[in-house]
């Protein structure tokens, strides 16, 4: 294993560090906002333009990366975000947050892209799937540990700002002084059609729409639930840590259980258990603060597998000219979910109290629960060895994902074996 990591072990360090300040920043800002005093809309607004800047990025980053190179658009993009950061404290408004929100959003897209990309190009087909569970497992862990630093100073203060902002800018340090890495051109991924994907994988599109609605809440207004229930920081920061904690381990299990039953079983046995704890949180039987962060683990353990589980779905019945362009689709189709989950939240909240939010989650499972029932009484399960393998996946990860797929790099090598065979008339009978 240490000579498998050697190559990006300073890489995976930078992405540590970036998604350690990340996480940070995305619960201390939602407890900030509510001990502020911002309304509740105003809050949901500002924890949605992350998502909003996410998806920009999508859009504007890859020409820029490879305009300027890889270790210059990290710079760019980790300093930027380490600006916008100490700025929080500086102005303590909602516009301007949400502005400076957007901006990280769109910061952490390219910095996820280049991180990816670049990972990308220093493994082989042989141990790429080794490679991106470790990866996985960095990005998760450096979140869960993240939520304990909310006690190390007052949420109340700038300590815990500048916290973030120099994780965000440490980040460039190990990237910068390792061995350089020769990474890909990034290429803007077409998309497939909505009207196409919905109608061929409904239930890939719902699972994945509903994992935007769902996870899009916990990670952002979570946080601002326990401050409104009346938790402490310490409280609070046990019940993020929690809720990360088990949507590390859920991936494994989930997966594994999914490449030998019917996927669809398992979206169905995930989502029911993702409505059954928000029932529990919205009944608010008495005790239950003590239990906060049990329940909130087994709602990570629950909801968070979901994208992955729902991507993986659809990948068993995509041809291999439609994973790009499908896996594009999907992203997008997930972060219109993220981007709407906060808003939404905030009004169900504003409307029923702090459970609010436990009522939103628990009406976005019911379809998704009433559509996979319906499928699998309806349509035989696909025989496993036709499925594709399960990719460990979250839903944070870019469109960059889609070149890790063992199916897109062995038609890529086998294209390669068959160019090389060919004589110089026959690849001039190619079509171009």
């Amino acid at each position: 294993m240490q000579k498998l990591l050697s190559p990006f072990f300073a890489l995976l360090v930078s992405l540590w560090l970036i998604n350690l300040g990340g996480g940070l920043q995305g619960t201390l800002l939602g407890m900030r906002a509510d001990l502020e005093d911002f309304d509740l809309y105003a809050t949901g607004l500002i924890l949605s333009s992350y998502f909003l800047g996410y998806m920009i990025s999508i859009f504007i980053i890859p020409p820029f990366i490879n305009s300027v190179g890889h270790i210059r658009s990290f710079a760019a993009f980790a300093s930027l975000s380490s600006a916008a950061t100490l700025l929080h404290a500086v102005f303590i408004d909602p516009s301007v947050w949400f502005v400076l929100r957007t901006i990280t959003g769109m910061c952490f897209g390219g910095l996820i892209l280049v991180g990816e990309s670049w990972l990308n190009a220093s493994t082989s087909n042989e141990n790429r799937g080794a490679v991106f569970s470790v990866y996985m497992v960095v990005i998760l862990s450096a979140s869960a540990l993240s939520q304990i630093l909310v006690n190390l100073t007052p949420v109340t203060s700038y300590d815990l700002f500048i916290l973030v902002s120099v994780a965000l800018s440490v980040s460039l340090v190990p990237l910068t002084l390792g061995r350089r890495i020769a990474a890909p051109e990034i290429q803007s991924n077409e998309r497939m059609s909505y009207r196409a994907l919905i109608t061929t994988h409904p239930l890939g599109c719902l699972g994945i729409l509903t994992s935007g609605l769902v996870n899009g809440v916990l990670w952002t207004m979570m946080a601002v639930y326990c401050v409104r229930i009346g938790l402490d920081t310490a409280d609070t920061s046990a019940v993020m840590f929690a809720l990360m904690l088990g949507g590390m381990l859920s991936l494994w299990p989930a997966g594994k259980l999914s490449d030998v039953i019917d996927r669809r079983k398992i979206i169905l046995c995930t989502s029911c258990s993702t409505l059954i704890v928000s029932l529990i949180f919205i009944i608010d039987f008495e005790g239950s603060a003590a239990f906060m962060p049990y329940l909130a683990g087994a709602l990570g353990l629950s909801a968070f597998p979901l994208y992955a589980l729902a991507s993986s779905h659809i990948n068993d019945y995509l041809k291999q000219d439609e994973f790009v362009p499908a896996c594009g689709s999907m992203v997008l189709l997930y972060g219109l979910g993220a981007l709407i989950a906060p808003i939404a939240s905030a009004f169900f909240m504003s409307l029923l109290g702090p459970n609010g939010m436990f009522v939103f989650i628990f009406s976005m499972s019911v379809p998704l629960i009433s559509l996979a029932a319906y499928r699998i009484s309806q349509k035989e399960a696909l025989p496993s060895e036709e499925r594709s393998d399960f990719v460990f996946d979250m839903p944070k990860v870019t469109p960059s994902v889609s070149p890790l797929d063992p199916r897109n790099q062995e038609a890529e090598e086998l294209s390669e074996e068959v160019m090389s065979e060919m004589d110089d008339e026959e690849k001039e009978a190619l079509p171009l």
